[in-house]
């Protein structure tokens, strides 16, 4: 039997408000999340992965014009932030108020969502600091965020967003502004966590051996559209789309080191509110020939497997 998805994005476009033209974050965006599966949205800066995290959490500015849509089939309602749907940012510090504790900041979660009381919520709080591998929780439950290096705020924002253990969390680059170490435990953690409380994970990284740790498919985002999705064993070890290769190029190498230049996909991305007629990576790609120019290759697939070239089935 085919599980209920927990998360349906179908046809889902977002153009915002910009100087000199408009920008078009997101272009007819397919996508699927089944419960408790972690799914990897991978890709370079400015191609949409933020946007559509913010789109999932219904927190796109007021201006953004968005057509298709978002569902929950398994929720069965729209989601409440906080409580169904869990957020972590980039960077943890802005996400945490520095006059509050974090035991306090950790407490209104459950308090505004889940109905405990001060005293129970902050019991709680303990429990979770201690989840999260925070060191003696009891003494540090009253410290303020500045206390905490960056890698434990990170930490204390991840109990934040599963405190009231919510059905999806959505997690933006969580990783990107630390060392490698500290990178690897926050993985870990997150991975650990999801698993035990059955959450699904939509975790949003520029770079695939991220993914790699975490993922059970992955879909990689250019320019606002979806270019290829897949289970990530397969996607990894046999990538159909020249730009996920190119990805997986610099992931290989970034993870060998060895102190060679590192090789770089030639050229940029369109620019914002540009509209080419063919394949938006055409001009990147080595393996492009007039018809990418010229024709936008048509999904092939699924969803959940699939891929956008003209080179793939053909």
């Amino acid at each position: 039997m085919r599980l209920v998805p927990l998360l349906e994005l179908r046809g889902l476009s977002v153009r915002l408000p910009a100087e000199p033209v408009p920008v078009h974050a997101l272009r007819g965006l397919d996508l699927e999340l089944l419960p408790g599966e972690r799914l990897a949205l991978v890709g370079e800066s400015g191609s949409g992965k933020s946007t559509v995290l913010l789109a999932i959490a219904g927190l796109l500015p007021d201006e953004a014009e968005i057509t298709g849509g978002r569902r929950f089939p398994a929720l069965g309602r729209e989601p409440t932030p906080g409580r169904d749907l869990g957020l972590v940012l980039q960077d943890p510090f802005a996400s945490l108020d520095p006059v509050l504790s974090v035991g306090e900041q950790i407490g209104e979660v459950l308090v505004a969502h889940r109905g405990a009381r001060w005293a129970e919520a902050r019991r709680a709080a303990v429990v979770l600091l201690g989840r999260v591998g925070i060191a003696e929780p009891e003494a540090r439950v009253d410290d303020p965020p500045h206390r905490f290096s960056g890698g434990q705020r990170q930490r204390i924002a991840i109990a934040m967003a599963i405190a009231a253990g919510p059905r999806l969390l959505l997690a933006d680059e969580p990783t990107s502004a630390l060392d490698t170490v500290v990178q690897a435990q926050i993985l870990d953690l997150l991975d650990g966590l999801v698993r035990e409380q059955g959450t699904a994970l939509l975790l949003v990284t520029h770079d695939l051996a991220v993914a790699s740790r975490i993922a059970d498919r992955i879909a990689v985002l250019y320019a606002g559209r979806l270019v290829e999705s897949g289970p990530a064993f397969r996607l990894l070890r046999s990538p159909r789309h020249p730009y996920t290769r190119a990805l997986l190029a610099i992931a290989r190498a970034l993870e060998a080191g060895g102190g060679e230049p590192l090789a770089a996909i030639p050229g940029a991305p369109p620019e914002p509110g540009a509209e080419l007629p063919g394949c938006s990576f055409a001009p990147r790609c080595p393996l492009a020939s007039a018809r990418c120019a010229e024709e936008r290759p048509a999904w092939r697939g699924h969803p959940r497997d699939g891929v956008a070239c003209h080179l793939v089935g053909s």
